[in-house]
């Protein structure tokens, strides 16, 4: 009897000694998930703000996926693993809360540096609608300067019709003989 509170006690003791911060293998890191979760949380920002906008040529949680898929490639892991690590994420709230505590802290630290640098706007540049008419210098010799071609006149370029309309000529109608005439 005593045997077994013995080994019990040293399996309690062993089990307790271990590192509860340490993820089984296959479970991706706490470090290494909190950067995927923040670049989904970026994809998410991104398609609800850009694509959102063209939902009408495009299907949002489709391009959604796409840019899933892509963090995944950018972080080495698979889609299956990434969703075993957050269902193990997800059983373990002593592990989940200081991830989504870091994120959270990490979007409020980038909102504060926004606030205090904001972005510059310059104001738009404004050009006029047509180009501005040239004066025309009535001196005298603006007489010799009109014998000389200045430079091409801007118009509307010349479209020949296409089938023209056809003017007849007017017809005169010779007099009628059924009155006499006098000479």
């Amino acid at each position: 009897m005593k045997r077994i509170i013995v080994c019990l006690l040293i399996i309690g003791f062993a089990a307790g000694c271990t590192d509860k911060d340490s993820t089984p293998s296959g479970v991706i890191s706490r470090e290494k998930m909190e950067k995927i979760l923040w670049d989904m949380v970026q994809a998410d920002q991104y398609a609800n703000a850009y694509l959102l906008k063209d939902s009408a040529r495009i299907n949002l949680k489709t391009e959604t996926q796409k840019l899933y898929e892509q963090v995944f490639r950018l972080h080495n892991v698979s889609h299956d693993q990434f969703r075993e690590s957050f269902q193990y994420y997800l059983a373990r709230p002593d592990l989940t809360r200081p991830l989504f505590d870091s994120l959270l802290a990490r979007g409020n630290q980038l909102r504060q540096e926004s606030y205090k640098n904001p972005p510059v706007i310059s104001p738009p540049v404004i050009t006029p609608p047509h180009p501005p008419i040239p004066i025309v210098n009535h001196s005298p010799d603006s007489a010799r300067r009109m014998q000389k071609p200045m430079s091409k006149p801007v118009s509307a370029p010349f479209k020949p019709l296409v089938n023209p309309p056809v003017i007849k000529p007017a017809v005169k109608t010779p007099p009628t003989t059924d009155t006499p005439r006098s000479n």
